[in-house]
């Protein structure tokens, strides 16, 4: 299953075509500037190349869900994303 798909489908049902339609087709109004891993930047490239979709839309989508993530899960979400690449750092926030 394309990974957008995958996604979307992650989302309340009645949310996931108005989330990806105003995701892509909002009007931009600022910018946001970061710098990425190259090995994640080489990645999301080629997510981008097999959906047909640009990289900007692909990491506002992302964006989109990581937010829509963090609202229904507070810090856990954020936490979790932590404990999975550094397992000794859940130790670390339980004491």
């Amino acid at each position: 299953m394309p990974l957008l798909i995958a996604l979307v489908k992650s989302f309340p049902a009645e949310k996931n075509r108005q989330m990806v339609i105003q995701s892509l087709l909002m009007k931009k109004d600022t910018r946001l500037t970061f710098r990425v891993r190259a090995d994640l930047k080489r990645k999301i490239e080629a997510i981008a190349s097999r959906e047909g979709r640009s990289v900007a839309q692909l990491c506002d989508i992302f964006l989109e869900g990581g937010v829509e993530q963090y609202r229904k899960q507070g810090s856990k979400f954020i936490l979790n994303h932590f404990i999975k690449k550094d397992p000794t750092r859940a130790k670390q926030e339980g004491d």
